[in-house]
């Protein structure tokens, strides 16, 4: 471990980063992006991680020559077996590569690796906060558990880095930490693609999914979970076609991301006949193609940190309805650039929706609102610089006058 007052003129600091998987999700695109961004002469950086691996990100680390350490069956649900070795397994990793600095994501690996960094010695403990974890789960004694979990790892934690200020806020009423210990840091995002305008490329999405001149076309683009309300969009997605009395165009939800609901958001379009109407498809890598031809974006998830499609659309200008939960507010501004709705309240969704259906002037005009809300917001580099900086401190502060 470095421990000496000027680290820079003896070895590079020796920072993991932990995280279930290494996906499609905003939490997994933000690590990849810290550890490409940081300084590699100051930095010798690890990913430990579970088996979910894309190949996109194995190209990446490679280039980067960075150290990636998979341990099997690291998976982001409970299960008592597995989490019992997986928590031994950090604790060998940890032991054996005696690192200056853990940093966790997500809400198991962040309580077990936490915990496993705090046994092991680990001088400096880090926890990112992508979403909020708070009443996750559907059994209340589970929840209790949790909370208590996080108090206890809460307790040890040298900083808690937040992608919203009122993620944070909501953690810290539930006594998770201390509030000096609380950074927010912007999710970082490559958005020049979605500020351009590109339109061979909405014309070939069009063509692909038949999508008329005229046609109102209604975007929903995360992960198909539970958490992420599909099936209260699709319920409000019928109540709103069975409401419209403009027969003249065709009102369109198209639906993409992939994920374990899939065959029962499948099976949910054919129960409520929506089969003509709704464009389900899995996973894309033309997401500024989708934006640019969408006419409104509604985002029906529980819990959120701060979502990266919603900054995307913004950057597209697009509007935007959304549940108010966690950090929602940050990017949209009720009544500005689109609308927030009561959590699982359908007929207030339906309701924000046919606003936009009825007003074609305030559809364009909360567009261009979007635009300026995320100006110059949201950059890779901010992020990078901004988590920099906390683990610079935390080393000066915990390393360096050791």
């Amino acid at each position: 471990m470095v421990r000496k007052n000027d680290i820079s003129t003896i070895k590079r600091v020796k920072l993991a980063h932990l995280i279930a998987r290494m996906g499609t999700g905003g939490a997994e695109e933000n690590t990849c992006y810290t550890i490409q961004g940081l300084d590699k002469a100051k930095y010798e950086i690890d990913l430990i991680v579970g088996d979910e691996f894309g190949n996109h990100y194995e190209r990446i680390f490679q280039k980067e020559k960075i150290k990636v350490i998979q341990i099997s069956r690291f998976i982001g649900n409970l299960n008592f077996w597995y989490d019992i070795t997986l928590f031994i397994n950090l604790i060998k990793i940890f032991y054996r590569n005696r690192y200056d600095i853990v940093h966790t994501h997500g809400t198991k690996a962040g309580i077990i690796g936490r915990i496993a960094a705090k046994i092991t010695g680990v001088p400096i403990i880090i926890h990112g906060l992508h979403g909020s974890a708070l009443d996750a789960f559907s059994s209340k004694w589970l929840n209790i558990l949790f909370l208590y979990l996080e108090r206890l790892a809460g307790s040890f934690t040298d900083a808690h880095i937040s992608v919203s200020t009122i993620l944070s806020q909501n953690y810290l009423k539930q006594k998770i930490g201390k509030a000096e210990r609380y950074y927010t840091v912007r999710s970082g995002m490559e958005l020049s693609n979605f500020f351009q305008d590109n339109e061979p490329g909405i014309e070939a999405i069009r063509k692909e999914f038949s999508i008329g001149p005229d046609d109102f076309v209604i975007g929903n683009i995360s992960r198909l979970e539970l958490l992420k309300g599909h099936s209260l969009l699709l319920r409000a997605f019928k109540i709103l076609r069975e409401q419209e009395k403009d027969k003249s165009r065709r009102i369109i939800l198209m639906i993409i991301g992939d994920g374990e609901e899939k065959d029962n958001i499948y099976q949910d379009i054919k129960k409520l006949g929506l089969e003509k109407s709704v464009i389900l498809k899995g996973y894309r890598n033309d997401i500024p193609n989708i934006l640019a031809t969408i006419d409104l974006l509604v985002h029906t998830s529980f819990r959120e940190g701060l979502p990266r499609v919603l900054v995307q659309a913004a950057a597209t200008g697009i509007p935007m309805v959304a549940f108010n939960v966690d950090g929602i507010p940050e990017i949209i501004r009720d009544g500005y650039n689109g609308f927030l709705v009561e959590p699982k309240n359908i007929n207030q969704l339906v309701e924000k929706i046919t606003i936009y259906l009825r007003k074609p002037e305030l559809l364009k005009m909360h567009g261009d609102n979007s635009k300026k809300v995320v100006k110059n917001r949201w950059t890779i580099e901010g992020m990078v610089k901004g988590t920099d900086k906390i683990y610079s401190k935390l080393i000066e502060e915990k390393i360096s006058s050791i």
